[in-house]
């Protein structure tokens, strides 16, 4: 998963710097306001992502009702 993000992360890095690089020569493919609603439309995107994954994670999983707690500390099935 920290590969994915991170090659994302390299991509997306990638196209805003030719997106500026195109800029610099005046050559015009996206519109700046373009630009910032997209870049505000994947961040709130991202923060609902987030919002998400906590909420599963503390509210909706609770792992520990399922295992037998008498049998000691060594792994064991679910009930």
């Amino acid at each position: 998963m920290k590969k994915i993000i991170g090659i994302a992360i390299i991509l997306l890095s990638m196209a805003l710097i030719g997106i500026i690089i195109l800029r610099i020569w005046n050559i015009e493919i996206i519109s700046l306001k373009n630009l910032i609603k997209s870049s505000i439309t994947l961040l709130l995107l991202g923060l609902a992502n987030l919002l998400l994954i906590i909420v599963y994670g503390f509210l909706l999983k609770d792992n520990n009702q399922d295992y037998d707690k008498t049998k000691g500390n060594r792994a064991h099935p679910k009930l």
